[in-house]
């Protein structure tokens, strides 16, 4: 009886030493994947806080953005759910329209972009749909690249957009709207690495000055599909 007992205290004194260990190198992958999506400041400009991220596996870096817009949720979201007037404001982006849609707040978009000479333009076809955290109050817009039965057959290299995410919470009695973009973009092609993340620095700034802009255009009014779903959701005030 004594010989089964200390057999079986060995037997349970390895298996916890292996959980033990088990569970220290859990510990440290997540510590280290914690580290590596920390975000980098980039800087401050306009109210604009920009940051950077390396990505694990991916030569191009992520980039983020933060700032607060002058005009309600309603009016932000309007904006950015409108495709075709997407080129109006994104930066390098000369055409975007919607190629299937799954429904008002799901759909599938083709965009073309715009480079510098002597590079050739580049393309996108983007999956997007519009979720909701209720207990944060945020609207969330997201997007990746996807391979579609509807997207059209060009000659241009065509990109992948990896993740993209517009985060919009209401402040201010719902006044104005904190808005936070993140998106990780590989042009593709011959564009050497070092520079895409050089030029997509800036990136944060060029897209919500054009946000800002875009919201206090004439002519650009709150959609009422958008302001529906918004109070359904229980995001206006």
């Amino acid at each position: 009886m004594g010989t089964l007992k200390a057999l079986y205290w060995s037997a349970m004194k390895q298996f916890l030493c292996t959980i033990a260990i088990v569970m220290s190198v859990v510990s440290l992958a997540v510590s280290a994947s914690a580290q590596g999506e920390k975000w980098e400041l980039v800087g401050t400009k306009d109210e604009i806080v920009s940051y950077r991220r390396e990505v694990a596996g991916s030569p191009v870096i992520a980039m983020r953005g933060e700032a607060v817009v002058d005009a309600s949720i309603v009016r932000v979201a309007s904006v950015l759910l409108d495709t075709a007037r997407l080129p109006q404001w994104m930066d390098r982006l000369a055409e975007a329209r919607r190629i299937r849609t799954e429904g008002p707040r799901h759909y599938v978009e083709y965009d073309r972009a715009t480079v510098p000479f002597p590079l050739s333009n580049r393309d996108f076809v983007v999956e997007t749909w519009v979720e909701v955290d209720a207990a944060k109050k945020q609207l969330l817009l997201k997007a990746h690249s996807v391979v579609d039965p509807s997207a059209p057959e060009t000659g241009l290299v065509r990109g992948e957009v990896l993740s993209s995410t517009f985060t919009l919470t209401a402040v201010d009695h719902g006044q104005r709207t904190r808005v936070v973009a993140e998106v990780h973009t590989d042009p593709k092609g011959s564009i050497p690495k070092w520079m895409v993340n050089l030029t997509q620095k800036s990136w944060a700034h060029t897209t919500i000055m054009g946000l800002r802009a875009q919201v206090r255009k004439a002519g650009v009014s709150d959609d009422p599909a958008v302001k529906a779903f918004l109070e359904k959701s229980g995001l206006l005030e």
